[in-house]
């Protein structure tokens, strides 16, 4: 090192020993910004907002509580909840959020973050031995070998980086005075967000020391230093925020019961008091449903009685919903499974208030009620039978960005209801008794950004689908959760990556390298040292057009002959390069291409969006037609079973009639063969019943000399066709002495 620095002191000339002053080189063992810094600084967020959407805050780890700090940044991105959070009972002024009643400071709201080269960034401070097994998704799998020390990539060390920089704010306080509550779950999430808010930095760390006290002293099984569920901890998170809520407004509501019956007890009032008293507001509880009206959807259980027919509902509220898991599956077909009926038998037989026994039946479940929010839980954790314990299962399971439920019930309310993907919940590890947590998160208008305890660094969109299960390692999507969005909010999101995409892809274009540099001994720099490699901003379209991507190519010429050397006091005068040989045409030309072939591949993504959105209309135009005749098909047979069902009743009456069974018709109502009116009828032939020989084995009647006379006219002989294909549809008299020609 002494000898480096010599080198640099000679080639800077003689210098005293107080020309400290001179820039010296960079030292590689400095620390550098972060990547979120690098982010930020590319895109200045500009003034701070009121609603906090513009934080970016990591949370400290004490060692096992990483399933609350995934979690926690869930719900504090999810800009209705954390809106309602702020907002209830009322939104604190920021003097009672910074300062205690007595005046003692509680946070630094103007505290920023230290530079890089800050004295008390020390090696010391930041280099520790670093724990044992993989603590995050980029170090998931492979050998849980301990990491060098030196390691500044290393997860365990940027969490150190980012804890000392700062700023940090230590939630050791409460501001429960100011909420009018007692302390609970909810005042302690209460203050983490508000703290947040308060803050002027858009990154920092935050040590939520109070939650985590609050949680253990009502929760036991959350105060060992074992292993805990994320899921469990979030439905544990909002079932105690309605309990709290709730719990606050009934005592509002209690306060002003009181407070009206001792203002009604009260004799000794002037009118002017009674007034008063009736112009002030009453107390109202407020909007203390938003957990349920957020989180909250219904399922209905159906259930079909074989035996009877009858089917039976029964609602339950959820607020999230659990879901097997197949290998090689999707959250589509883990859902579908979800609804598929099940068969009730044997053991499992349903109780019929119908039948009033145990019948078999079959089973099914469905949404009847959408959330606004969509948890869904993926059961990576299995019991198994051969191992007495929990497994995890590493099976793949696709999320989409998008999703639609389908297994709902016909009633439901706004069931073709689209969902989004904002948060992914990831466990790390081997097994359900160990491993970490992280989250990875869309916020608003930043992108996907990774939180791992107190580290946060932007990722691509594409690094959201890494946890399907089936990659090398150790990390799964363990939570999913969906917030419910419109069509034209996904269009313009597409657009504008669209967009953002064909930017980056000439901008990278414009920084290519044209091979004409110079030396400084006046010669050409040699164009067999640029490698021209440019990397697709799309999908390569090998598999349409048979074709191999140009974007892939590597240009590498061939060396030329190095020119002789010269002695540094020769002057040689640079070459002039002919006006025709200057490049500048053909890398416009090259440019011009590059615009409009990205131009053209955002043509032709509009234009397929275009026609998959016409296939879908038409696709649904075939359906609702489909559907009209199915409907007309069933009205049709409808139609006809009435037909059938009048015309067996009218032949009923006929063959009771025919053998005496109906009593005989009353006097003066006898036709013009008095008795014998039932030869009205189109029948062709009439028999008498002596004449029928069963004994010998005849299967038909014999034909009368009188048979012309039961159809004296042609009238009768002409509705014969149409009328016998009905005559003996309902007949069930075991003999008859008619036949059906």
């Amino acid at each position: 090192m002494a000898s480096f620095f010599n080198r640099m002191r000679s080639s800077a000339g003689p210098s005293s020993q107080s020309s400290g002053l001179s820039p010296a080189k960079k030292d590689p063992n400095a620390l550098q910004i972060t990547p979120l810094e690098k982010f930020l600084l590319d895109a200045p967020p500009g003034p701070l907002r009121e609603d906090g959407s513009d934080k970016f805050w990591g949370l400290e780890n004490f060692g096992n509580t990483c399933y609350c700090n995934s979690i926690l940044q869930c719900l504090y991105y999810s800009v209705p909840f954390r809106e309602q959070v702020i907002n209830y009972p009322k939104r604190t002024p920021l003097e009672a959020v910074t300062t205690t009643s007595t005046g003692q400071s509680r946070i630094d709201p103007n505290a920023t973050i230290l530079p890089p080269n800050h004295p008390s960034l020390t090696p010391a401070r930041l280099v520790k031995q670093q724990p044992q097994g993989p603590s995050s998704a980029r170090t998931a799998g492979g050998p849980t070998t301990t990491p060098k020390p030196e390691d500044k990539e290393h997860p365990e060390y940027k969490k150190r980086v980012a804890q000392a920089r700062g700023p940090t704010i230590s939630m050791t306080h409460d501001n429960t005075a100011a909420y009018g509550m007692p302390e609970s779950l909810f005042t302690s999430l209460k203050d983490i967000f508000e703290a947040l808010l308060a803050h002027k930095s858009n990154v920092g760390v935050v040590s939520p020391n109070k939650f985590l006290e609050v949680l253990k002293r009502e929760n036991e099984m959350f105060r060992s230093a074992m292993h805990q569920d994320a899921h469990e901890f979030l439905n544990l998170l909002l079932n105690e925020v309605v309990a709290n809520v709730e719990a606050h407004s009934k005592t509002l509501v209690d306060e002003e019961e009181e407070r009206q019956k001792g203002m009604n007890c009260s004799v000794d009032k002037t009118e002017f008091e009674q007034a008063l008293a009736s112009a002030m507001p009453k107390v109202a509880p407020g909007n203390t449903g938003w957990v349920h009206e957020l989180f909250e959807g219904t399922l209905t259980s159906e259930t079909k009685c074989l035996t009877c027919e009858n089917v039976s509902q029964r609602d339950e509220a959820f607020l999230d919903l659990s879901v097997d898991l197949d290998e090689h599956s999707s959250v589509t077909a883990c859902l579908r499974k979800f609804s598929e009926e099940e068969m009730l038998c044997e053991r499992n037989k349903f109780h019929c208030d119908r039948c009033g026994g145990l019948q078999e039946a079959e089973k099914r479940m469905k949404v009847k009620r959408l959330p606004k929010i969509l948890a869904l839980h993926l059961k990576r954790f299995k019991y198994t039978e051969d191992l007495q314990r929990l497994q995890k299962l590493f099976h793949r399971v696709v999320y989409p960005y998008h999703l639609r439920l389908f297994n709902t019930t016909d009633d439901a309310e706004d069931p073709d209801r689209l969902y989004e993907l904002y948060a992914v919940v990831v466990h790390i590890g081997g097994g359900p008794y160990h491993g970490h947590y992280i989250s990875i998160i869309k916020t608003q208008d930043r992108g996907w950004l990774l939180f791992d305890d107190e580290m946060v660094e932007p990722v691509d969109k594409s690094y959201v689908q890494n946890f399907f299960g089936d990659r090398p390692g150790l990390a799964c999507a363990y939570v999913l959760f969906y917030q419910e969005t419109i069509l034209e909010a996904v269009k313009r999101e597409q657009d504008a990556e669209s967009l953002a995409a064909a930017a980056k892809a000439a901008a990278e274009v414009s920084k290519e390298p044209v091979g004409l540099g110079l030396k400084t001994n006046g010669f050409m720099n040699g164009i067999h040292h640029v490698k021209s490699v440019v990397t697709p901003a799309t999908p390569t379209t090998e598999e349409t057009n048979g074709y191999t991507s140009l974007d892939k190519v590597v240009t590498e010429t061939s060396p030329l002959v190095e020119p002789p050397p010269q002695s540094p006091n020769e002057v040689t005068a640079l070459p002039q390069i002919p006006a025709s040989e200057m490049p500048t045409e053909d890398v416009k030309s090259k440019k011009e291409r590059a615009k409009e072939e990205k131009e053209r591949r955002a043509i032709a993504r509009i234009s397929a969006r275009q026609e998959e959105k016409a296939e879908k209309e038409r696709r649904k135009n075939l359906e609702n037609k489909r559907k009209e005749m199915s409907k007309k098909a069933d009205e049709d047979t409808r139609a006809a079973i009435e037909a059938s069902k009048a015309s067996k009743v009218e032949e009923d009456h006929r063959v009771a009639f025919e053998n005496g069974t109906r009593e005989a018709p009353k006097e003066g109502h006898s036709g013009p063969l008095g008795g014998l009116s039932r030869l009205k009828s189109t029948s062709k032939s009439f028999r008498k019943p002596r004449i029928f020989s069963r004994e010998a084995g005849r299967e038909e009647p014999v034909a009368d000399a009188d048979e012309d006379v039961a159809s004296p006219t042609g009238q009768e002989n002409a509705e014969r066709p149409e009328r016998s294909r009905h005559r003996f549809s309902g007949l069930r008299k075991r003999g008859s002495n008619m036949k059906l020609l």
